[in-house]
């Protein structure tokens, strides 16, 4: 597997700001057109209002005549009044549509990533790392990130003030911008430390945020509830919940104390700053080296110029910590498929189906593990061919179908479909030949159809949906419904839902394998929770309804399988013996050892409950 890239280093300020305004004008254009506006009010609005006093004063003492008055600050105060309503306007886009809407594409952005991504970089805790950070970028709609155009009108409109106010005072007095600028560049510095420590902290902070979402989920799922009461672990879940908090909120204090301290330096430097800077000019006034309205006008300037500065101090933090949010985003949203997504070899058809499925020395590891969890497996399972993988729990079964089916990719070795190599074909157009039942199933929110289907109710063949409910047994439970089919699933969703038993969720997992009717059918351990004769069963009836399409079927329980044609017995993250039922018992290894224990071990459970000795 490719290496994530933590630091998304090659994401440049420049560049992260170039991606989130083309998200914005993807999103909605007139949203950036409102934020150019918005610059231009923001800069001549406050402007005006520190000019009009010198005009009234400069006016009033040159003894201006008052139709020549009116005219000069009647046209001010309209234009000054035309200002603050566009300003009002294109504030309330800027500072709460802006976000909102950023928001939203962000939630696209992250389902479709999510939705598309390879699901074995879904597992890869460099990605679930990326994906942590992205998220907390993707928090709400108040992220630095997800403002990048309220924080650059912002920086603009005290760069263009600083400029316009800048140019007033230095044609003053040039030692006043000079001492200005010199105490911003010390603010600038305090700030930046602050930042450096929130960026150093960013891995710890991502850390103990992952432990404190699987915290509050793992409390709020019913599940988890029951072994939580029942074993009295309130107290203890309750201190390991809180200790982690606290540790969190260990982090965010310090944070918040060095940017406590950068403004407590900025709020010393303003003191001096503009007192040194008042005192000149009251100097320059008291030696008729400034007219009472230069006076003032240049007066409200300082205190406008050094609002400016710390405008322009605040908004490039803010615009810095935007682009590293944004570099956290893009490098989740960038992170390579391994997969083949474009054009690709075309699938087995026809008499092609089902097709041969070949693994030749397939190694797998997980990601930051040094053992295999799989080892040099090499099979062939013929066209139409029912197979079994079987072994202890932990022994590779999972993991050999999830590269099987396409989920994982081997890290040696191939795997072939045909004569062609899995690697060759389209990641989707390859997942359409199996149909996979695993030990967890998930239902969707949607009705019973749906969940069989795996498609919206309008491209839902009802009547192929109600023949597979009739062969998975689900037909019966189904037809008590008032809604039948149409029934919604998941209550935690749905008000009018209903529950389905462990039991009936298998038979609709059933049912949407066989409503899919792919050639290649895989069952990973989904009967795990019942009995082994339950489990047999079952899984005689699933042979029974899937006759000429290739079978695998994954067990710890060898009993359950024996109806297979060939059986793969693992150990040790390997193949180790292959064969029919009877041509391993009769081999003697360790298939056969395993399978005398396991058969003492049921004997013994269910000796003298119904009066017969059970194998499996």
């Amino acid at each position: 597997m490719e290496k994530a890239n933590p630091s998304g280093s090659e994401y440049s300020l420049g560049s992260n700001i170039l991606f989130a305004l083309r998200s914005h004008w993807r999103t909605k254009k007139s949203t950036l057109v409102f934020c150019v506006i918005a610059i231009i009010a923001g800069v001549l609005l406050p402007f005006i209002g520190i000019l009009l006093p010198k005009l009234v004063i400069d006016l009033l003492t040159t003894g201006a005549t008052p139709g020549h008055f009116v005219t000069i600050i009647g046209g001010a105060a309209v234009l000054f009044v035309i200002l603050n309503g566009v300003k009002g306007y294109t504030d309330e886009i800027v500072n709460n549509s802006v976000g909102t809407l950023a928001a939203f594409n962000s939630i696209t952005q992250k389902a479709e990533k999510s939705l598309n991504m390879d699901y074995e970089l879904m597992e890869h805790p460099d990605v679930q790392m990326l994906e942590e950070r992205a998220g907390r970028a993707w928090d709400s709609n108040h992220t630095p990130a997800h403002n990048v155009p309220r924080t650059i009108v912002r920086l603009a409109v005290n760069v263009f003030g600083f400029i316009l106010y800048g140019s007033v005072i230095i044609a003053v007095h040039p030692a006043i911008i000079i001492f200005l600028i010199i105490s911003a560049i010390i603010n600038w510095q305090s700030l930046a430390a602050a930042r450096k420590f929130e960026i150093a902290t960013e891995e710890e902070r991502a850390t103990l945020s992952r432990k404190l979402s699987y915290m509050h989920k793992s409390l709020k799922q019913p599940a988890g509830a029951k072994d939580i009461r029942l074993y009295s672990m309130a107290q203890w879940m309750q201190k390991l919940f809180f200790g982690t908090l606290s540790q969190n909120e260990h982090v965010e204090d310090k944070i918040a104390a060095r940017y406590m301290w950068a403004q407590l330096m900025e709020g010393l430097l303003i003191l001096i700053r503009d007192g040194a800077a008042y005192a000149l000019l009251i100097y320059l006034l008291l030696q008729g080296r400034i007219t009472l309205g230069d006076f003032v006008f240049v007066f409200a300037a300082i205190g406008a110029f050094a609002g400016w500065i710390s405008g322009i101090i605040l908004q490039a933090s803010e615009l810095l910590r935007a682009s590293d949010q944004t570099t956290h985003i893009r490098a989740f949203l960038d992170y390579p498929d391994r997969s083949n997504l474009g054009k690709a070899a075309p699938l087995p058809s026809g008499s092609q189906l089902p097709p041969t499925i070949s693994l030749c020395g397939v190694s797998y590891a997980y990601p930051k593990s040094e053992k295999a969890a799989l080892q040099d497996v090499s099979i062939e399972i013929s066209a139409g061919e029912r197979v079994a993988i079987v072994g202890a729990n932990g022994a590779g079964k999972t993991t050999l179908i999830k590269l099987i089916c396409g989920l994982y990719r081997p890290q040696q070795g191939q795997i072939y479909l045909g004569e062609v190599e899995v690697d060759k074909y389209n990641r989707d157009e390859y997942f359409s030949l199996f149909s996979t039942v695993f030990q967890d199933i998930h239902l969707l929110t949607c009705d019973i159809a749906g969940n069989i289907s795996q498609m919206p109710s309008e491209t839902t063949d009802d009547q192929k949906v109600e023949k597979c409910l009739r062969l998975s047994g689900l037909i019966d439970k189904v037809q008590t419904l008032p809604a039948r089919e149409k029934t919604l699933l998941v209550r935690e969703v749905n008000d009018n839902a209903i529950e389905l038993s462990g039991g009936e969720k298998q038979k609709l997992a059933l049912a949407r394998a066989l409503y899919k009717d792919a050639p290649v059918i895989i069952l990973d351990e989904p009967t795990a929770a019942l009995d082994p004769i339950a489990e047999s069963e079952v899984y005689q009836k699933y042979a029974e309804l899937t006759d000429g399409k290739t079978s695998i079927y994954i067990s710890h329980r060898l009993a359950s399988t024996r109806f297979c044609d060939r059986i793969f017995f693992m150990d040790n993250h390997s193949i180790v013996e292959v064969g029919s039922h009877d041509e391993l018992m009769r081999l003697g290894g360790r298939y056969a050892e395993m399978f005398e224990v396991q058969a003492h071990y049921y004997q013994e459970g269910v000796r003298g409950q119904d009066g017969e000795v059970a194998a499996g």
